[in-house]
């Protein structure tokens, strides 16, 4: 059993150690709250820049429909300039089959010769009149077969320019992965702090044992009146009777008796003066 010191000792010791591990485990619990919050901004952050992603690329279809619609637009009004430039060809070529037609009439007249030599000079007019259409005709097939070339150029570049506006547009933002989880910091072991008290434990029992009072190989001394004791003495002073081994010859000697904290006798005042106290002498 230990003293109170060594008691005292342990409790302190105790106290200490079970506080500094409730101190950590305190420390890791605020550092994994921390950890956890962190990672809930990041959540809350990634799920924003996912929205705000999402909604500018919708944005930029519809944009992009509107501009598709505008090379498209942009083609067609190419089409209808080089339609008016074929329609104004087909008019022109009328008005000058209307010439031509006027001037054939207008030379067929031989005059008053007659034979192969009118005949001659009455259809010159008429070749003339072919070979002028002709060459017009000619004019004019070349001239719509390089507005069709011209109309397909118009078309083939609206839709590379309709490709490439599409293809801004073609997919859908990567918003990547979601944050990762942090890794949480494990609470300090119990066993330090076992280890601990049972270290504190055995210090205060070694200390007791260190500090205790040596044995003297004495009894307790019954102290009473008369013969019956009434009680034991430890570090008390009461009247007693000295055990016969203790006395000189073996006799019995009535006094006053003080004992030590450890239960042995200190002094012993006899209640006859004339005897001396075999431990002070």
């Amino acid at each position: 059993m230990c003293d109170p010191v060594s008691a005292g000792m342990f409790a302190i010791n105790a106290a200490g150690q079970i506080g500094q591990h409730q101190e950590k485990v305190k420390g890791v619990k605020s550092r994994n709250r921390a950890r956890l919050r962190q990672f809930d901004y990041e959540n809350q952050d990634y799920l924003n820049e996912v929205k705000l992603n999402n909604a500018v690329w919708k944005n930029d279809k519809l944009v992009a429909e509107v501009e598709q619609e505008g090379v498209f637009k942009a083609m067609v009004d190419q089409w209808t300039v080089a339609d008016a430039q074929l329609d104004q060809l087909f008019s022109d070529y009328d008005f000058k089959l209307q010439d031509e037609i006027i001037k054939m009439y207008e030379n067929d007249y031989a005059g008053t010769q007659t034979g192969r030599t009118a005949g001659r000079l009455a259809a010159k007019s008429a070749k003339e009149k072919g070979y002028a259409m002709a060459a017009e005709t000619q004019k004019l097939i070349l001239a719509q077969e390089e507005l069709e070339i011209r109309n397909e150029a118009y078309r083939n570049d609206a839709v590379g320019k309709i490709n490439s506006i599409f293809e801004k547009v073609r997919h859908p933002p990567m918003h990547g992965h979601t944050p990762v989880p942090p890794e949480l910091e494990a609470k300090p072991s119990k066993a330090s702090l076992v280890l601990g008290l049972a270290t504190s434990a055995v210090s205060a029992y070694g200390f007791s044992k260190m500090t205790a009072p040596q044995a003297t190989g004495m009894e307790n001394m019954k102290i009473g009146t008369g013969a019956s004791p009434t009680g034991t003495m430890g570090a008390l002073q009461g009247t007693g009777q000295v055990p016969k081994p203790l006395l000189p010859g073996g006799e019995i000697m009535r006094g006053h008796v003080n004992l030590d904290p450890g239960g042995a006798i200190d002094t012993f005042t006899p209640t006859d003066t004339s005897y001396s106290d075999p431990f002070l002498a």
